[in-house]
């Protein structure tokens, strides 16, 4: 079978990679034709989908569209072969969305943060920048006290956490989150190492 959904995004979107790793762990990257699409240029075909003009957004086979991460991650874990993501219901399913939650936070600090950073630097620019970087330190600080919650399983909320931290690795290595965060660091290691990790690098 061909590919029956079609997915906008650019290469180095952490929410893009959260849904291509999604995608790879629900065994459907043969299914997905990725389309890559600057949304500040605002192309036609994207912005005729999604009128916000951002990435990722998903167009299925049927026409539906599916704009925002966590909802295409949503989308896709009605298809597919393997394990849900995101629990139906059941006490797992609010400790995992609110472990997504933290974990998408990161991502919305550390993508501000990268967006400020190619702006010219101004002093109001800076203290916000810094006001992100203390914000995840404090999110992965929690995460390092609750890592043994993250072991054992493959969900929406270590995907996002994994995709994150990765991101940081990719644009502010001088971070160096590693630096007291031993447990987190090891996680981060062996979910690195998941195959739908590796397929989905940032370029």
């Amino acid at each position: 079978m061909g590919a029956f959904v079609k997915l906008f995004m650019v290469r180095a979107s952490p929410y893009a990679r959260k849904v291509l790793v999604a995608a790879a762990e629900r065994g459907l990257m043969d299914d997905i034709e990725i389309l890559i699409a600057n949304p500040h240029e605002r192309p036609e075909r994207l912005v005729e989908a999604n009128p916000l003009s951002k990435v990722p957004t998903l167009i299925a086979d049927d026409g539906t569209v599916h704009i925002d991460s966590l909802a295409i991650c949503l989308y896709l874990d009605t298809l597919g072969p393997q394990p849900p993501l995101i629990p139906l219901d059941g006490p797992a399913r609010w400790d995992i969305m609110q472990r997504h939650a933290l974990a998408h936070g990161v991502m919305d600090c550390s993508v501000t943060r990268r967006v400020e950073s190619l702006m010219a630097p101004e002093p109001d620019r800076q203290r916000w920048m810094e006001r992100q970087a203390l914000t995840t330190a404090r999110v992965l600080d929690r995460f390092e006290d609750t890592v043994g919650d993250l072991a054992g399983h493959i969900a929406i909320d270590t995907v996002t956490l994994a995709c994150a931290l990765s991101y940081l690795d990719f644009r502010f290595p001088h971070d160096e989150w590693r630096r007291n965060r031993p447990r987190l660091a090891a996680w981060h290691e062996d979910m690195e190492a998941r195959e739908s990790m590796q397929k989905t690098q940032f370029s």
